[in-house]
């Protein structure tokens, strides 16, 4: 009993451990992820309501931030497919 002891201390100290915890994932898309999101969105909802068509490089640029826009929402599912947010 007392060789057991101080046998069972020595390899509780050095076998390594597993965690019964995951390392936690980030739990929602970040903050400044959304906050862009709501500036791109708020920049088209500006430009579709500006005046004028300036040859075309208007509509050009709504469809530049509709494109980011599906690249944010492509990429945020992608991380969840990825366990990397929920």
């Amino acid at each position: 009993m007392r060789i057991a002891t101080p046998l069972l201390l020595a390899a509780m100290l050095l076998v390594p451990t597993v965690s019964m915890f995951p390392e936690p994932q980030q739990r929602d898309v970040p903050a400044e992820v959304e906050s862009a999101k709501q500036a791109l969105h708020n920049a088209r909802n500006e430009l579709q309501h500006a005046g004028g068509e300036w040859g075309g490089h208007r509509a050009a640029a709504v469809k530049h931030i509709d494109e980011a826009l599906r690249e944010l929402n492509e990429g945020e599912r992608w991380a969840r497919e990825h366990h990397e947010i929920r």
